[in-house]
This record gives structure tokens, sequence and C-alpha cells, in this order.
């Protein structure tokens, strides 16, 4: 049979147990840095940490969409520079060819140029950022317009969908960041006649005049493409607002994130200086805890040999 163990050396044990216990989680926190590594080491503080660690996981989203937005509205605003510079360099040509003393052979080779730039017009329209089509407005996955030289503007418009999309910063507040192809490029009259300031239709219509060696045609031209350049312009306010206001959201989300994680490691991580001094003191308890029992031990060894 094995001896009794008794009542006494059971609680010794167990206060030996639980002080390596002690000892063992301590060390964990210290070589792993994270004061509460379960829900057990710090059953109060566990649902303000679950919170705060959604909260960063919301906030790091909100960052990341604000980033993509920051990257079409970057795009947008390139495409719109190239456009206008597409416009002026055909008013350049249409004052050339609005003189008089221009013939219909030069006026055809300008129309060649003024070809080469209706071409890249329609290639900003078609502006990709990401692989997304970003003036295609909620239909994003294909051209809003491509080229027809049979149609009254030169282009055909393939996609009518609105822009309702929009970026949330973490106040929720909802930021507009596109507009369409027909809104920049194409805008319309009631009857759907070309506006004023239809950058398609006015670098068309140069063509159409200098290729038919029509004068009066290209003067007309020439002021349509004046106003367009104009509209176009004024198109670049609604990006640059975007712009600034994406930033401001994405600077308010650093800071929210910042502070987010300092109230998070303030209740996760360790405070290693109290935790090495709480380490020292349980070492000496244990410690001294193994010296009384072997005091003891020894002290019964002596009176039963006396005995």
């Amino acid at each position: 049979m094995f001896p009794e163990i008794s009542g006494s050396t059971l609680q010794y044990l167990a206060n030996v147990n639980r002080n390596q216990q002690a000892i063992n989680q301590t060390s964990s926190q210290i070589s792993s840095g994270t004061r509460v590594q379960q829900a057990s080491d710090d059953p109060g503080a566990v649902a303000e940490i679950l919170q705060l660690e959604t909260n960063i996981g919301q906030n790091t989203q909100i960052q990341t969409n604000l980033s993509n937005a920051l990257d079409e509205v970057n795009g947008a605003d390139s495409a719109l520079q190239t456009a206008i510079s597409v416009l002026q360099n055909a008013q350049t040509l249409a004052s050339q060819g609005a003189n008089s003393t221009t013939s219909a052979t030069e006026r055809t080779s300008l129309a060649e140029e003024v070809a080469g730039l209706q071409t890249e017009l329609i290639a900003a329209s078609q502006t990709q950022i990401n692989g997304v089509y970003i003036f295609s407005g909620d239909q994003p996955n294909g051209p809003a317009y491509q080229a027809d030289p049979a149609a009254p503007e030169g282009v055909d418009q393939l996609i009518t969908a609105p822009s309702t999309r929009t970026i949330t910063d973490t106040s929720g507040t909802s930021i507009a960041v596109a507009l369409t192809a027909q809104q920049i490029f194409d805008p319309r009259n009631a009857d759907n006649t070309p506006a004023t300031g239809n950058a398609f239709a006015a670098i068309n219509d140069l063509l159409t005049s200098l290729q038919n060696n029509d004068q009066a045609g290209i003067v007309n031209a020439a002021n349509e493409l004046s106003a367009a350049n104009n509209y176009v312009n004024s198109q670049l306010v609604f990006y640059g607002d975007a712009e600034d206001r994406i930033n401001d959201a994405t600077s308010l989300a650093q800071k929210f994130q910042t502070q987010q994680q300092a109230d998070l490691s303030q209740l996760k991580d360790t405070d290693e200086a109290s935790a090495a001094v709480a380490l020292n003191q349980e070492q000496v308890q244990q410690q001294a805890s193994i010296s009384v029992e072997s005091s003891l031990l020894q002290m019964k060894n002596i009176f039963y040999y006396l005995a």
C-alpha cells in the first residue's frame, strides 16, 4: 500500500502548483509581450479588448477603401488634365484652320492631327484604375464610349448608368468620388442635343469642318472647343474637393487608429517592469515554500530516529 499523504502536504503541493502556474503565466507575459492571452487572464478586460480589435479592423478597412478611392480620384484628375490639353491643342489647330490663307490640302493635314486628338479624348473617357472604368458610373466593367466616325459626335455611348458610388469615412459620412463620362465629356440638353461644353461634339465638329474645307464651320468649332475647355476645367473642382475630403478622412482615421492601438496596448500588452518584479516575487515565494517544507521534513526525520 502507498503511504497516506497528510492534509498539510496536499495543501503544500497545491500552493506550490498555484505558484508555479503564476510563474509560468508571468514568464509567458514577459516573453510574448502580451498580458492578456486568453479570457481567464483578465475577464473584466475581454469585452473592451474585443471591441477595440473590432474598431481597429473596421478602421483599417476604411483606410484601405479611402486609399483605393484616392487612386481613382487622382486617376480621374489626370485624365481630365489630359482632356484639357487635347482641347487646347485642338483650339490651336482650329486657329490655323480658320485662317483664310489656309489651303484645303493644309486643312486635310490638320484634320489628321485632330483625328489623333479625338482618339486621345475618347481614350481619356475610357480611363481605367485597378481594372475599373472610372467614368462608367455604376457599370464600371466596360467603357462608357467608343469611337464611331459615322455618329454625329464621333462616338457611341455604350453605358448610360449614373454614378452613385460613394466612400464612407470613420464618422459614416459619404463622400462622392466619381462622375460619369457623359457628365464630363458629353453634357446634353433636355432634347438630347449636345449642350454647350460638349467636348466630343466640339472636336468632331472641328474634324468634319477641316475635312470639308469649311472655314465658317472651323470658326464655329473653335468657339465650341473654347466652351468645352472651360466646361471640362470646371469638372476638376469636383475631383479637387473629393481629393481634399479623402485626405482629411484618411488623416482622421489614422489618428483614431493610433489612439485605438494605444488603448488596446494599455489593456493587452505586458508592463515589463511590473511583470519582472512580480516574477521575482513569485520565484522567491516558491523557493521559500520549498525551503520551509524541506526543513519540516528534516525535523520529522530527527524526531523519528530519537523515538
